[in-house]
């Protein structure tokens, strides 16, 4: 599979939860490679940033849930850039 480089973190989060929330099936074989590659990077974040980014984009959340999940968002970032994956 070759790299991607994402336009902005939303670009990547959008796809890695469609990705997510797609039947196994119904993926292409670069869909699942490229979902597992996905998978790789976030899994290199903690338990609590990885569990704060599975929140859906639109819930409702306040508070330290909220910056939990700005802060989760911000390691990702720097994540996908040391590995040249976000475009700046």
């Amino acid at each position: 599979m070759k790299s991607q480089t994402y336009a902005s973190l939303a670009a990547f989060l959008a796809l890695w939860r469609a990705l997510k929330h797609a039947s196994a099936h119904s993926l292409s074989a670069e869909d699942r490679a490229c979902a597992e590659a996905m998978d790789a990077i976030v899994a290199s974040l903690r338990a609590e940033e990885r569990a704060a980014l599975a929140l859906a984009a639109d819930e409702q959340i306040t508070g330290a849930a909220r910056r939990r999940r700005e802060r989760a968002e911000l390691n990702l970032a720097r994540e996908l850039r040391a590995r040249a994956l976000l475009a700046d």
